[in-house]
């Protein structure tokens, strides 16, 4: 393998259960008690620590195929190209591993561009399956995830999501697991940073879709009880402004939030009065209208996942500007700690000059599980590898830390980083500063 994989981690013991057999039933959760043996491998390959992989008398051969349904173009094009380069990061080690190993198969990744469209999404995993993939890494916007959803559950295909938030998808027993929180959990903490921030009244504007419509209910309803839990009257949650997720010209839309939002700095004082904005990268667009209007720079504005990182904002300097003095700070779900994530960081850094988000390493962990299932049981078969996923993450510390997944396959720590922009230099990047952890804000020095 490369030499700059094997300097940037430092050797890591691996502790490795063999497990006699593989999950046959149905499960999501709490993996059950199992009687492990446990053996100690020194390696210097960057690999999840503490993890359980199979001791089965059948192995697969060959290439196992994996796809990746990421958007390459289209309003969520920075994360793809995070997610792809974290994605064939893991192939890579996952493949070196196996070599280490001894190990008679490899992963052969199969990326597809969905650009954010749910029926582009729907007809790249139909060509995914006619070439034999029985899991998917992927989509990342929830609308594509619920538009693919009967074909995978039909076809018994895994999809593993990185970033679909929706609760509208938060299923028990189905075909998609996802690797971060849903959004009941994203909107508490919105809701509660926007109240520490000390706004008091919320005009949004955000993306009218299974994504954008649900985090701004479970926003809207947890602020609405920290409101009325202050004694109420001094505080409210505009209608505001839902556009289409088709659009890509916002004038009209942006004159009406400038509108609203006069009326409540009139009302209530600029410092009480805050935007929140659930986009994707449209948000650019919006924000290129926004800088006409004064108004709407003396407000503070809150984002969420869909615009945490965005590329557009720092290359544009009006807009990196706006961002900074509007102090526009965006939630993403948290990974936890490990020994992996920074060599993970690197790695990704070096490839694309970008801060990773969340997301990339969640989809960097989801491509382990997948091969450590695989090899745990014995066998390239969407269900039973959904099966053993469970019992894989009880004991699995990847490049997001240790998770398991929830009743309904989701992340099952809801703790939030959040990041905004800051000028370096002559450059504006992205930087956290904060989080939401355990329930409480946290800033970051």
């Amino acid at each position: 393998m490369k030499t700059v994989i094997a300097v940037a981690l430092a050797v890591i013991t691996l502790i490795v259960g063999y497990v006699a057999g593989y999950i046959t039933y149905p499960y999501i959760g709490k993996a059950p008690q199992q009687q492990v043996t446990t053996v100690t491998v020194t390696t210097s390959m960057p690999i999840p620590a503490y993890v359980v992989v199979g001791g089965v008398a059948t192995a697969p051969s060959g290439e196992i195929p994996i796809g990746a349904l990421l958007p390459l173009t289209g309003d969520l094009a920075t994360y793809g190209a995070q997610c792809k380069e974290a994605l064939l990061l893991a192939v890579e080690d996952v493949n070196a591993w196996l070599q280490q190993l001894g190990k008679p198969w490899r992963l052969k990744p199969i990326v597809e561009d969905t650009g954010v469209d749910p029926v582009k999404a729907l007809n790249k995993l139909m060509d995914l399956a006619a070439k034999g993939v029985k899991v998917v890494i992927g989509p990342m916007a929830s609308s594509e995830v619920k538009n693919i959803k009967s074909f995978a559950d039909s076809n018994k295909i895994l999809v593993i999501s990185q970033s679909s938030t929706s609760m509208e998808l938060a299923i028990p027993g189905d075909f998609i697991y996802r690797f971060t929180p849903p959004d009941k959990y994203q909107g508490i903490a919105i809701a509660h940073i926007l109240w520490e921030r000390g706004v008091r009244y919320v005009v949004p504007i955000w993306r009218g879709d299974t994504w954008g419509d649900g985090l701004l209910n479970y926003t809207k309803t947890e602020f609405m009880k920290i409101c009325s839990s202050a004694g109420g009257g001094n505080c409210g949650f505009a209608d505001g402004i839902r556009y289409d997720p088709k659009a890509s010209e916002f004038s009209v839309e942006v004159a009406r939030l400038a509108d609203t939002v006069k009326d409540y700095v009139n009302k209530y004082g600029k410092d009480k009065v805050g935007v929140l904005a659930i986009s994707f990268e449209e948000i650019a667009n919006i924000l290129t209208e926004a800088v006409k209007y004064s108004v709407l720079a003396e407000v503070k504005w809150e984002g969420s996942d869909g615009t945490y990182g965005t590329s557009k904002l720092v290359e544009d300097e009006t807009l990196a500007e706006f961002s900074i003095k509007t102090q526009f700070w965006n939630t993403m779900a948290a990974p936890g700690e490990s020994p992996l994530k920074e060599s993970v960081r690197q790695r990704i850094i070096q490839k694309l000059g970008q801060e990773p988000i969340p997301y990339a390493y969640f989809t960097y962990d989801a491509v382990w599980a997948v091969a450590l299932a695989i090899d745990y049981t014995g066998k390239y078969d969407g269900e039973a590898i959904r099966n053993a996923i469970p019992l894989i993450l009880k004991s699995f510390i990847g490049a997001s830390g240790h998770f398991e997944l929830d009743e309904n396959g989701d992340r099952a720590t809801p703790d939030y980083t959040f990041a905004t922009i800051v000028k370096v230099g002559d450059k504006y990047t992205w930087k956290e500063v904060g989080g939401y952890i355990g329930g409480k804000l946290v800033m970051f020095s």
